[in-house]
């Protein structure tokens, strides 16, 4: 994620109204500030990682619960 970006609220607004990340702590990390980050996925925020794997957008809810569920 990164501040003002209207694809992170989507993305996060679609994973809490779906209940996706119930019982998942969530961290926003704001990729605009880490240079490494920024790089890795700088033209794919918003950005699901989870155990070393990640989703880039556009992803689904059906695929966020799987990558939370491969853990």
């Amino acid at each position: 994620m990164t501040d003002d970006c209207a694809l992170c609220d989507e993305a996060l607004t679609m994973l809490l109204e779906s209940n996706a990340l119930r019982g998942v702590v969530l961290t926003s990390v704001d990729v605009a500030t880490n240079d490494d980050l920024f790089e890795s996925f700088g033209e794919s925020i918003p950005v699901l990682a989870y155990l070393g794997k990640s989703l880039t957008w556009p992803f689904s809810v059906e695929e966020a619960i799987e990558l939370l569920n491969s853990g």
